[in-house]
């Protein structure tokens, strides 16, 4: 009996063909799934996206709620080699007189003169610091002056120790304090002596003339003839004021509105809010003519978003229930016809010359309410996440669905292969015994 190595060799018939159409057939439904698989990942691209865009809108609120971040003032020094200035929102409008009559410092003391290669007895160095008794330091006995300063820099107790040697070979031990202002010095007492009866390390030198010696001391400041310490340079929130004191003398600070770090905030969220909205808008269209729609055309996770941004909008925040300003169109925000917010920087400009703290405490509210609004949308259980979490699980049915149908593909092929190969093989029988009949006809006849 013949046999067969490929369908269609006994019928003549291309039966492969046949099963391929058929198969092809089988297959639909699985194509149709890879269509709806595709949409849905380019949904969550298009929600990771759409993620980012919130985060930029979040991070430009969050500017907003701050007024650290929104100073609407500008300090000017006439001598910044005097005095340095800054303003924070609180300050207020006007010229101010500063005289810098004395800067911080930290204690600075020396020890006296100590020949070279000068030794110390075992002993204990005490030192109180800002009024503060420190453990004892212990010293060894033979321990030379920069034994001495190491021991006393790896103790940390607030004083720096260096050994300077002069041009005679002598050395000193310098001890500077680590932090400046009255009350921040230092005072030592000590039972290690130096070899050759020389001075104790407690023996400060004040009489030698060129030293560098300080005293713990404030700074001092004079503003329109007010005196004014810090135990450091640096004077901070003075009437809404950061000064810096450079050297001794007198400048003129100048306190004045200054409108670019509002606006730049504020046109920043406006940017970051119309991103928002037009990623939203661009891919929300249907195609009548092809009948096809974009990946959030009837999403009702984007249409309550977008509800929600609006309400953070037209929703009077209840800081602002008693304000002269209430609103984000009072200082030049308004809403376009295609749902974005514009900025009048005039507007915003005049506004801000009028009342620089009015303007601040609108852009703090809304920023807040915008804040809120967006991370409650991006919190773990937020629409967002969820809208994701749920397309991820769409995608992951479908797959189970195509792997359900793979099977059944596979079963509805190996049983139609098993019946063509059967057919083509009992053809084939039967063209044999065809063949041979004919031959024994043919004999018979002769």
């Amino acid at each position: 009996m013949a046999t067969t190595s490929s369908l269609g060799i006994g019928t003549g018939v291309d039966l492969q063909s046949m099963l391929s159409s058929i198969i092809t057939a089988e297959r639909a439904p699985i194509r149709a799934l890879d269509t709806k698989i595709s949409a849905a990942n380019s949904q969550i691209s298009l929600y990771g996206t759409l993620k980012s865009k919130l985060d930029a809108l979040n991070s430009a609120a969050d500017t907003l709620q701050f007024p650290s971040k929104l100073s609407a003032l500008s300090a000017t020094s006439s001598d910044t080699t005097v005095l340095g200035a800054s303003a924070s929102y609180t300050a207020a409008v006007g010229s101010y007189g500063l005289e810098v009559t004395q800067l911080a410092s930290a204690q600075k003391s020396f020890t006296t003169a100590y020949a070279a290669g000068t030794t110390f007895s075992a002993g204990d160095l005490t030192f109180t610091v800002a009024g503060v008794a420190a453990t004892p330091i212990s010293i060894s006995a033979g321990a030379t002056l920069e034994n001495v300063s190491s021991a006393i820099n790896a103790a940390q107790i607030g004083v720096t120790a260096t050994v300077i040697t002069d041009s005679t070979g002598k050395q000193r031990m310098v001890m500077t304090g680590d932090k400046s202002g009255t009350g921040k010095g230092f005072s030592l007492v000590s039972t290690v002596a130096a070899s050759g009866g020389q001075d104790s390390l407690a023996t400060f030198d004040t009489a030698t003339a060129g030293l560098n010696r300080k005293d713990a001391l404030d700074a001092k400041i004079k503003i329109d003839g007010i005196e004014v310490n810090s135990s450091t340079n640096t004077f901070s929130n003075i009437a809404g004021l950061t000064l810096t004191a450079v050297k001794l003398g007198t400048s003129n600070v100048t306190v004045q509105n200054d409108s670019t770090k509002i606006t730049a905030a504020a046109q920043a969220f406006v940017d970051s809010y119309n991103a928002v909205v037009t990623l939203i808008k661009n891919n929300s269209n249907y195609d009548a003519t092809t009948k096809t729609a974009q990946a959030f055309n009837g999403d009702g996770t984007v249409r309550s978003l977008l509800n929600t941004l609006s309400s953070a909008r037209t929703t009077v925040p209840t800081e602002l229930s008693s304000a002269t300003l209430k609103t984000l169109s009072s200082i030049g925000v308004s809403v376009q016809t295609n749902g974005q917010l514009k900025l009048d920087t005039a507007a915003l400009s005049s506004a801000i010359s009028t009342s620089a703290t009015d303007v601040v405490k609108v852009l703090n509210a809304y920023g807040k309410s915008y804040s809120t609004a967006v991370t409650g949308i991006l919190s773990g259980n937020g629409s967002v996440a969820s809208r994701i979490s749920g397309l991820n699980t769409t995608v992951n049915r479908y797959k189970d669905s195509q792997a359900t149908l793979e099977l059944r593909v596979s079963l509805v092929e190996k049983r139609y292969r098993a019946q063509f190969t059967a057919l083509d093989k009992m053809v084939s029988s039967m063209q044999t015994t065809s063949s041979y009949l004919s031959q024994q006809i043919a004999q018979l006849q002769k």
